[in-house]
């Protein structure tokens, strides 16, 4: 059982515009060039993501902010017109969060409201992928350029910006993009605006399309999303149990506050094994973080559930045919090849 392809994102135009960009870098996640002019392809999200990554090493550390700022709702199919048709912007704002589903799942677009502050919230939950930095970067820029586009202010600027992620690099890029306290290693990826936001006119808005793509949204998303449920909320309890060793799947069900029966049941609707889908999510893990952390295999091996190294690495064999150190050295070469 594999589970690199659980959660997709459709490609919509938003790959036929950055065709360019994207090309060179396809096979080295395994893309087929379909997608750059395929708006239906469905491409698995943990792809989709290693993309960003190889483009952040290949052309420019700042490359998800640099493409983010270009973003504009036309690029996002039926979710970013929906999006520029809301006639308010509480309900620009509703369509960011409630449908994003949509577009891509595996994770998660929130606002939060107090007296001053309107969040837009954004982070990646699967729990498989471990390296996101640039498309947490994208998609907070996006976001920002999306509020620009439907406000038609060019020069609207967050009054916070935070990041998940470790601050490396030149951060002058963050100062001149946002012009405003930029905080990393936080809970998540969140742009703060004034309530003033809520007041301003949406100049896309097109109230009838809103209403007849509103309706369509509602019936995919529950499309999108339902089928998931079950699997999200495993994924997440199953990697978060690891560390202590093999959890069993009376502990995954007492996480989840679950009868064992129902979580078995559950498990027999969907065609899953308990015992498989540990197995899937240590082989995913493993992977991630042999080729992207810079962890050492008995921290890995510690990490998954292994109470030895060796353990951990004939296992690994068993997955990929090569050891956790041959498998880390030949595709730190990759991107370097397909980009020479």
């Amino acid at each position: 059982m594999t589970l690199h392809h659980c959660h997709t994102i459709y490609a919509e135009n938003f790959f036929t515009q950055h065709a360019e960009l994207f090309s060179p870098y396809l096979t080295a996640v395994g893309l087929s060039r379909e997608i750059l002019h395929s708006p239906g392809y469905e491409i698995p999200l943990s792809q989709y993501v290693a993309l960003w990554e190889i483009l952040g090493k290949e052309i420019s550390p700042n490359i998800g902010l640099q493409v983010g700022l270009l973003t504009n709702c036309h690029g996002w199919g039926v979710w970013g017109h929906a999006v520029r048709s809301a006639p308010t912007m509480q309900l620009v704002l509703h369509c960011l969060s409630h449908f994003i589903g949509v577009l891509t799942q595996g994770v998660r677009l929130d606002i939060t409201k107090s007296d001053k502050f309107i969040g837009i919230g954004y982070q990646v939950v699967d729990p498989l992928i471990i390296q996101r930095r640039q498309d947490s970067e994208f998609s907070i820029a996006s976001g920002l350029s999306l509020i620009r586009e439907v406000t038609g202010c060019p020069d609207l600027l967050p009054i916070r910006v935070e990041f998940e992620h470790s601050a490396s690099g030149d951060l002058n890029i963050y100062r001149e993009i946002f012009n405003c306290p930029v905080l990393f290693n936080r809970p998540e990826n969140r742009l703060f605006f004034s309530t003033s936001l809520l007041e301003m006119p949406v100049r896309t808005a097109d109230i009838r399309l809103f209403q007849a793509l509103e309706v369509f949204l509602e019936q995919r998303r529950v499309m999108r999303t339902g089928p998931n449920d079950l699997l999200n909320g495993l994924l997440r309890h199953v990697a978060d149990s690891l560390s202590s060793g093999c959890p069993s799947i009376e502990q995954i069900a007492a996480s989840m506050n679950m009868g064992v029966r129902t979580l078995q049941r559950r498990l027999a609707d969907h065609d899953l094994d308990f015992s498989h889908l540990v197995e899937a999510v240590r082989r995913s893990l493993a992977e991630n973080y042999v080729s992207c952390s810079t962890h050492s295999i008995t921290e890995i091996a510690l990490l998954l559930g292994y109470t030895e190294a060796s353990s951990f690495s004939r296992a690994f064999r068993r997955w990929m045919q090569l050891t956790p150190q041959q498998y880390r050295q030949q595709v730190q070469v990759k991107p370097s090849l397909i980009g020479a």
